[in-house]
């Protein structure tokens, strides 16, 4: 029986509404249980000279004992998509002798723009304070440089961190029971990314742009740092009812209209888009390359298993209406073929070529 226009969105919003009202009355139990305490979690913000968009979510924390073991990694990392936000909460925003005060959302979001005065290029300091607390939570905020003529997106998931989300089995182990310490990087990708950097003269800004939840930021962050990839705004989602959606917005849908909209904040760039074929990413760099044909250098689609050929067809597909609107877009095994073909655009240069294929190769 077909679906009724509009039910879907009916159900996400009564949903949606049950389950805010659930969080509001577990928030107001908690706040006055011994232990819990309020706090701002920040996330990288990101920006021009003349604009920073800055966001962080108010939520309860409890400071528990660290333990060790199997069970200790699956209950640490379950806590991950199990916070206890918090809506209304005020929110003072500092950045560069500017604030802002505004109000944490529904889902405990804290949302501000800010608009200092010539904002140098560079990484910005940013404070989130709550009203009657001293102290301010640090976060940061990216400034991209003027004269940057390169930006990449990546996306996470199979695109630099192993995780098999095609595969349901691996994918759920790698998420529940794998420590973030022993998460393992696609091998070649930071390289890469470092290399596409420095041949932007080290100005080159990187936005990872994922699906996964915004309470992995803290988690993926310390990822990137530990595997020596550029340092970035991630820019992710919220998982659960909202919208039209039941779970989250659809990957395809949320991934263009990010993207779309970096490459219009930033209009002196061109972009390099990298992702893999295991989810939406070939659709949605297609999707943008139709936006905003003459913004995009090329696109770099990792294979991930299991290689379907009717997914394979898909790909090639999208990658010749790419290529028929000026855009490569290359579906590929490994970075070195990603950064062979950067090497002829003259993104990068053949000694560069040379170290991501060690790496990718594992040959010192």
């Amino acid at each position: 029986m077909p679906e009724r226009p509009g039910l879907r969105a009916q159900l996400a919003r009564a949903v949606t509404a049950a389950e805010r009202a659930a969080d509001a009355r577990i928030s107001e139990r908690l706040r006055r249980r011994p232990g819990w305490s309020l706090t701002v979690v920040p996330y990288v913000g990101h920006g021009t000279a003349a604009r920073a968009k800055v966001r962080a979510r108010v939520v309860l924390r409890r400071q528990d004992a660290r333990r060790s073991g199997p069970l200790a990694v699956l209950l640490t990392n379950l806590a991950h998509y199990l916070t206890t936000e918090v809506a209304g909460e005020p929110v003072t925003v500092e950045m560069a002798g500017h604030a802002v005060r505004v109000a944490a959302d529904e889902e405990g979001y804290a949302d501000a723009t800010l608009e200092p005065p010539g904002l140098s290029p560079g990484w910005h300091p940013v404070t989130f304070r709550l009203d009657g607390q001293a102290r301010g939570v640090e976060g940061r905020v990216l400034v991209v440089d003027p004269a940057a003529r390169i930006g990449v997106v990546s996306d996470i998931d199979d695109t630099i961190i192993q995780t098999g989300l095609t595969r349901l089995v691996e994918a759920v182990r790698t998420t529940l029971f794998v420590t973030e310490e022993a998460r393992v990087p696609i091998a070649g990708a930071a390289e890469l990314y470092r290399a596409l950097v420095a041949g932007d003269g080290g100005r080159a800004p990187v936005f990872y742009v994922s699906t996964g939840a915004w309470n992995l930021h803290a988690v993926l962050e310390r990822f990137l740092a530990r595997h020596n990839f550029p340092t970035g705004p991630l820019l992710m989602t919220d998982w659960g009812p909202g919208g039209s959606w039941l779970f989250r917005e659809g990957s395809m849908l949320f991934k263009s209209r990010v993207i779309t909209a970096l490459i219009d904040e930033h209009p002196q760039l061109r972009w390099v888009l990298v992702g893999d074929s295991g989810q939406h990413d070939p659709e949605a760099y297609a999707a943008v390359i139709r936006a905003r044909p003459g913004r995009v250098h090329a696109a770099y689609i990792r294979e991930v298993p299991p290689r379907l050929p009717a997914r394979t067809a898909r790909v090639h597909e999208l990658a010749a209406e790419a290529g028929m609107l000026g855009v490569p877009m290359l579906l590929l095994r490994d970075s070195i073929v990603a950064a062979e073909h950067a090497c002829t655009l003259g993104l990068l240069d053949p000694e560069q070529v040379k170290v991501i294929r060690r790496a990718a190769t594992g040959s010192g």
